[in-house]
């Protein structure tokens, strides 16, 4: 037998799959499914939110790494980094009351609003473009 065809049947035979096409990869993550009444706040907006609405709660889920490395937070903010138990973490929250959610840039923020509504929050608003949204307008920063 040819030892260049024998090199190349198992490959060739894992290309063609006996027939069936390949599944392509993704290319990007799923996309967070989030109710209507959940808005996504720019900075300005996100800071007239907080000075008027005393009971909001300020939700960080970037990591504590993110949150000390010189960048700060919003003040007030509670950390609950997403990649933790950040669930279990939100199970404990009162979901009456009303939250601003944002991490660095926004993605795990929709993620984590995603879950909050899975779990019954009904007033949630997220930060438009993150921490780095609010640190390039100039926004106050806690450190």
């Amino acid at each position: 037998m040819n030892l260049r065809l024998f090199c190349c049947l198992p490959l060739a035979l894992g290309v063609v799959g006996c027939g069936k096409p390949l599944p392509e990869a993704p290319v990007a993550p799923p996309e967070a499914v989030l109710p209507a009444s959940y808005q996504q706040l720019p900075p300005d907006a996100a800071e007239q939110l907080i000075a008027s609405t005393p009971a909001l709660g300020i939700l960080d889920v970037r990591d504590e790494a993110e949150m000390r490395n010189g960048n700060g937070w919003i003040a007030n903010a509670q950390s609950c980094p997403y990649f933790s138990d950040y669930r279990a973490r939100l199970q404990k929250l009162d979901r009456s009351q009303p939250w601003l959610v944002y991490c660095a840039l926004g993605g795990r923020a929709e993620y984590t609003a995603a879950t909050m509504a899975e779990l019954g929050f009904q007033r949630v608003s997220l930060l438009k473009g993150g921490f780095e949204a609010w640190r390039a307008a100039g926004k106050p920063v806690a450190r």
